[in-house]
């Protein structure tokens, strides 16, 4: 009986040891997966237990094969999505948004910058803007979309000449939210993603919105609506 209490025991102990070895190796199948380690894909930061939106994802679809050792296949379709809902897809939060990263490769962007894309509380607080192809004749602030939106909007705006560009959100009463731009740029086209939020990264209210773009002598402001 004895015999049979210690082999119980032993086997548990084996078990839950693989458990644990075989998932301690996945943050590193992740770009900068190793700053939030289990806490990218566990609600718990020390791993077990329920899975953040970001670990049922690839618990579901992203493993080589089901279960203990499968191993995550980092992509550019799981990188394009944004499973915590927090404006940013998990390949802007993890420094890697083309999804491009693979096992062995330098880690990508900036870790400093790298946030969680299992917590919807913890998401880049800078707002990149993007360069877009084309020359610019003008200066233009294009219309946001999608728009009504939720829980993300693009801002694509053109500048004729270099300056120093501040692109701003505002409530319907006038009350700044969000600088999404101050910095100068040079002549050309761009882009900014708003995700909803303001710079102290709390949740807006459903409302119209004004965003405003200034360089130079130039300055046009539009309406856009968020939609929860």
């Amino acid at each position: 009986m004895k015999k049979q209490i210690l082999m119980f025991f032993l086997l548990i102990g084996v078990a839950s040891s693989t458990f644990l070895i075989a998932r301690a190796f996945r943050p590193a199948q992740i770009p900068n997966g190793t700053k939030n380690a289990c806490a990218n894909c566990h609600i718990n930061p020390a791993g077990g237990g329920p899975r953040t939106a970001f670990g049922t994802e690839i618990e579901l679809n992203y493993l080589s094969t089901p279960g203990a050792t499968g191993q995550v296949q980092w992509s550019e379709a799981l990188a394009a999505l944004d499973s915590d809902g927090d404006g940013f897809s998990n390949g802007e939060e993890l420094q890697d948004p083309q999804g491009t990263w693979r096992i062995g490769q330098p880690a990508p962007g900036d870790l400093a910058l790298v946030t969680n894309p299992g917590d919807a509380s913890d998401f880049p607080t800078t707002t990149a803007v993007k360069p877009l192809p084309g020359i610019a004749d003008e200066f233009l602030l294009e219309a946001n979309y999608p728009n009504p939106f939720n829980p993300t909007t693009t801002i694509p705006f053109q500048l004729q000449e270099a300056g120093h560009v501040r692109l701003e959100v505002f409530s319907s009463i006038g009350a700044r939210v969000r600088v999404l731009a101050d910095a100068d740029m040079e002549a050309g086209r761009y882009s900014s993603v708003w995700n909803g939020r303001d710079d102290a990264g709390r949740s807006l209210e459903s409302g119209t919105y004004l965003y405003r773009l200034s360089v130079g002598g130039f300055s046009a402001v539009k309406r856009m609506a968020l939609l929860k």
